[in-house]
């Protein structure tokens, strides 16, 4: 009997090997080759030195569910966010089917870009690419996605993740599962963006949440949520305080 579940099935062989390793820190190699959804070949350093983080997505494009489930939360947790697409962050989608080919990159493009992006004009801000088999050694190794081709049913068995990186090609972040959120995400794009962040709200949600890399999302730092509580209450106060001396100023002047 014990015999019997010791053996793993076919299936488990492919599932066991299938991993996200913590590559946080490191960085992606600049040379990468990739072919955008527009037929032009360049390399991945396009997408760096030009101010805004990358969210970066490996998947492919004829991946019957779990692709669609990641791309569908991304783009969703974005829509909800305040975030202007091409102006707070770019976006690149990596195949991972060396067989697939511009063309269908394209169509997956317009498609997202169409649904939930329709009202920006420059859909340059998310590109669709596909590679060749050495290319795709490279990036996935380099950014620890580990995933694996099973030829019975012609599919790739993947994690569901996001990663984040930084202007000059760092692994900043990695979220995992297809529904992020869209705090979880806009942490990520701020952080990713060496913290040149937009707004005061936008510092203080840095300040009081906390990116923990073994979940992919961020949680509240209840002490320095209850800093920022307290500073705000004294702040209040203060100007409560004011309007009232103001007025009692007023009433006396008005008497003499």
């Amino acid at each position: 009997m014990s015999f019997i579940f010791a053996n793993s099935t076919y299936s488990d062989t492919h599932l066991n090997s299938i991993d996200v390793e913590n590559k946080l820190g490191t960085y992606v190699s600049k040379d990468t080759e990739l072919i955008t959804d527009s037929n032009e070949k360049i390399k991945i350093n396009k997408f760096f030195n030009n101010g805004l983080p990358l969210v970066l997505v490996m998947a492919y494009y004829e991946c019957p569910m779990l692709c669609t489930l990641v791309l569908n939360g991304l783009s969703d947790a974005l829509f909800k966010s305040d975030l202007n697409p091409g102006q707070d962050y770019q976006i690149l989608t990596v195949s991972i089917d060396p067989n697939e080919n511009y063309q269908l990159a394209k169509q997956k493009k317009d498609s997202y870009t169409d649904k939930y992006f329709n009202d920006i004009e420059d859909k340059d801000f998310w590109t669709f690419s596909t590679t060749d088999q050495k290319n795709i050694n490279k990036i996935t190794s380099e950014l620890g996605f580990n995933y694996s081709y099973d030829p019975k049913i012609d599919q790739y068995a993947h994690s569901a993740v996001v990663y984040v990186l930084t202007d000059d090609g760092m692994i900043s972040k990695q979220i995992f599962g297809i529904s992020p959120t869209s705090t979880d995400l806009k942490l990520s794009i701020l952080s990713a963006s060496d913290n040149s962040v937009s707004s005061i709200f936008d510092k203080i949600m840095l300040y009081c949440y906390q990116y923990d890399p073994q979940t992919g999302g961020y949680s509240m730092i209840a002490s320095n949520a209850m800093k920022v509580s307290g500073t705000i209450s004294v702040f209040l106060i203060f100007i409560f305080l004011s309007i009232l001396w103001i007025k009692e100023r007023i009433g006396f002047e008005r008497k003499v």
